[in-house]
């Protein structure tokens, strides 16, 4: 049977180590690069997947496969929103945890919880 080049089992482990390589090395690059400050939970996971999406990408784009690497893309993208809006959600109910959110509004709508409780009669 006839292969061609970019099919054969050599070529694909050496796009493979190639992607591995270039993965570590961001990797490494990040971990030991003298940042001004330590990265935030969200950025250090950014910093984590890039590299590893470009690995594998390097791999698959070296082997014609674009669509892979597409839809790795899209889910990682995905991924990292759902990411991002759940630390924002968090916020959001910290911040009603600790009455931030809830100052009278124009009118004097919203209410904080101890404007609430006294209302009812309760205390601390």
């Amino acid at each position: 049977m006839v292969t061609i080049f970019t099919e054969s089992l050599g070529w694909q482990v050496g796009t493979l180590a190639a992607g591995a390589v270039l993965a570590g090395l961001l990797l490494a690059v990040g971990h030991w690069f003298p940042w001004v400050r330590r990265l935030g939970r969200v950025p250090a996971y950014v910093y984590g997947v890039v590299p590893l999406w470009l690995g594998f990408g390097l791999w698959r784009i070296l082997n014609g496969d674009w669509l892979t690497v597409v839809g790795l893309a899209l889910i990682a993208v995905a991924g990292g929103a759902t990411v991002v809006g759940a630390y924002w959600v968090d916020g959001v109910v910290e911040r009603v945890r600790m009455g931030e959110l809830m100052r009278p509004a124009v009118g004097g709508a919203l209410r904080g919880a101890d404007e609430a409780r006294a209302d009812r009669g309760g205390g601390e």
